[in-house]
């Protein structure tokens, strides 16, 4: 197990993950054009200035009447076609109909659109079949939102909806923080791209990573895998250092010689080597890498175990690149649920543990480990729907303890 010494730096899990999350700012806010803007987090909320829409709208392409003129003939006069007006709708004519698309302003005294395959499609005369009741076919104004409404908050990930929501208000640009860009290196020589049809071990941790990355919010890429060379590695991470807002290192941390993550990382920055009261996988490093005054670009190390990685993700990295992000929540959903089953936990150690939840016959929510929770699988992570964080305090569960558990959501 990694020891903490000269070098090595104790932390609770809630020590680092502070840590951790102080470091990884957001991202400044830039302005960029509505359809750049996907994928961002919005900044500014987004409110309704006015009623959307700001007059009664067309639901359909057709005839704009007043309900009461259409009994008393077969066929109305048409006065004009719907044009747009800044000015807002014209009045409309007693007795006559207007020409009107979906989406457009009803004149003013209509209160009626009867639909195109109600009528002969006339141009000076509209005959029009059947009753009409006032109402029909109009979007009143307001529909979709009222004059001062909150729409989308400050902190919300920009997706199609939002950005809709954002044209139609007349938004042509948004502040919003960039998202962020991930580099995942994957280093070990050991390892092999999957298919490459060298042998070795494949590489899997680094693609779990980047996805994790950019299920947060990011934009991730995989670098690698890297063999355990300072000059490889170090030449690797320098080439990123540009591409990215944040470096995520994975494998390299254990105390055998050939693995070099934290001291080359000492080399282009300031490194925390850390002992972290954490299971599966105590060997984590942090570092800020540029020089002072400069640029500098955090990275974070996590073990070379898929497994070790992902919990250690979920656990500190998720949080800290949500913050990044701009988001206003970082914590995914979670729930107390009851287990079924007990355990012995290491004293003093954040244990995670992959879990399959259910209801019992009462509703309540129960818990089983996925798998035997001191020897964690990469496929107890695929059949569990979340993680239970058993406190360092706890040194055993037992069946019918209660405990929050974290829900995975993607």
């Amino acid at each position: 197990m990694h020891q903490a010494g000269a070098d090595v730096i104790a932390r609770t899990l809630d020590e680092h993950r502070d840590a951790v999350t102080r470091a990884l700012a957001p991202i400044p806010p830039l302005t960029v054009l509505v359809g750049d803007a996907a994928g961002a987090t919005l900044v500014e909320p987004l409110v309704a200035e006015a009623a959307l829409p700001r007059h009664d709208v067309a639901a359909w392409d057709g005839y704009a009447v007043r309900a009461s003129d259409v009994p008393l003939a077969h066929a109305l006069p048409v006065a004009h076609e719907v044009a747009f007006n800044d000015r807002g709708p014209r009045r409309h004519l007693p007795g006559t109909a207007a020409r009107v698309a979906s989406g457009m302003a009803v004149p003013a005294g209509a209160d009626a659109v009867v639909p195109l395959a109600a009528t002969d499609h006339g141009v000076a005369r509209v005959a029009i079949t059947g009753e009409v009741e006032a109402g029909t076919g109009i979007r009143a104004a307001g529909t979709d939102a009222e004059s001062g409404r909150l729409l989308v908050p400050a902190g919300r990930r920009l997706g199609g909806r939002e950005l809709a929501l954002a044209a139609a208000l007349g938004h042509s640009r948004l502040t919003v923080r960039p998202v962020p860009r991930v580099v995942v290196v994957a280093t070990g020589s050991e390892l092999v791209d999957v298919g490459s049809g060298r042998p070795g071990v494949p590489e899997a941790t680094a693609h779990l990573i980047a996805v994790a990355a950019r299920n947060a919010g990011a934009h991730a890429v995989r670098v690698g895998p890297v063999p355990d060379d300072r000059t490889a590695l170090r030449t690797a991470l320098e080439d990123q250092l540009v591409r990215a807002d944040l470096l995520i290192v994975t494998g390299g941390l254990s105390d055998a010689e050939s693995d070099t993550v934290v001291s080359v990382l000492r080399d282009l920055g300031r490194v925390d080597d850390v002992a972290l009261a954490f299971a599966p996988g105590p060997h984590h490093a942090f570092a800020m890498l540029g020089e002072d005054g400069a640029r500098q670009v955090p990275a974070i190390a996590l073990p070379g175990s898929p497994v070790a990685a992902a919990l250690a993700f979920e656990a500190y990295v998720r949080p800290a690149l949500r913050r990044m992000c701009g988001f206003t929540e970082s914590v995914r959903p979670g729930v107390r649920a009851r287990f079924s089953t007990g355990w012995p936990s290491p004293a003093g150690i954040t244990q995670a543990v992959p879990v399959c939840l259910g209801l019992d016959r009462e509703g309540h929510v129960t818990a089983t480990p996925a798998c035997d929770p001191g020897d964690v699988t990469l496929a107890a992570l695929g059949d569990a729907d979340g993680i239970a964080w058993v406190d360092p305090a706890v040194t055993e569960v037992r069946a019918g303890d209660v405990m929050r558990c974290t829900v995975w959501d993607d």
